[in-house]
This record gives structure tokens, C-alpha cells and sequence, in this order.
């Protein structure tokens, strides 16, 4: 059984509710928080990770953080016979707050 909460990041709306639920998870039975961003996404999931450092602060650690990418394929419909797929790489943030143990 794991210790870690995983929150998705899908849209800037959901900021509040992954803070929320991330505050929670922390005070609760969960030692760490895993927040995860793709593409435009990447700013929120790191603005959400400072603004959990910095409300609880003396608790919490930033633990890790993963930067990467990974395919984002699109239909490319002008050109059907030429092109089928059109490859496009997307990037993405993993952040990993845990509690500290003093």
C-alpha cells in the first residue's frame, strides 16, 4: 500500500480544489502529494506546489521534481494521403511534496 495521493492537473479551475484536496491528503493518512502538469498546465502545477510550501511551510518539503515529455500525436486532416499522423511532443512536470519527519 502506498503512502502518496496522485493529483492531476487538468485545467487553471481546478487550482483551488487540487490545493484543497492536497492540504487534506497531507493532514491526513498520506505522507506525500504527487502533482502532475502537462502542457500549458506546468505553471499551474508549479504555482499549486509553492503555494502548499509556503501555507505549510514548517511540515512540508518539496521532495522531487521530474520534468519530461512524451508523444502527442494529432490527425492531420488537410493532407490525408501525405501525412497520416503528425508527431508532436508534449512536456510535463511531476512534483512530489511530502511531509517532513522531525
Amino acid at each position: 500500500m502506498t503512502n502518496q495521493h496522485t493529483l492531476y492537473i487538468k485545467d487553471r479551475r481546478d487550482k483551488e480544489r487540487i490545493i484543497k484536496d492536497a492540504i487534506f491528503s497531507l493532514t491526513g493518512a498520506k505522507k506525500s502529494v504527487l502533482i502532475k502538469g502537462e502542457g500549458k498546465e506546468i505553471s499551474t502545477a508549479v504555482e499549486v506546489a509553492e503555494i502548499l510550501k509556503h501555507r505549510m511551510y514548517p511540515s512540508i518539503e518539496i521532495a522531487n521534481i521530474t520534468l519530461g515529455s512524451r508523444p502527442f500525436y494529432e490527425y492531420n486532416r488537410r493532407n490525408r494521403n501525405k501525412q497520416k499522423n503528425h508527431k508532436n511532443i508534449i512536456s510535463k512536470i511531476e512534483i512530489t511534496l511530502r511531509t517532513k519527519t522531525i
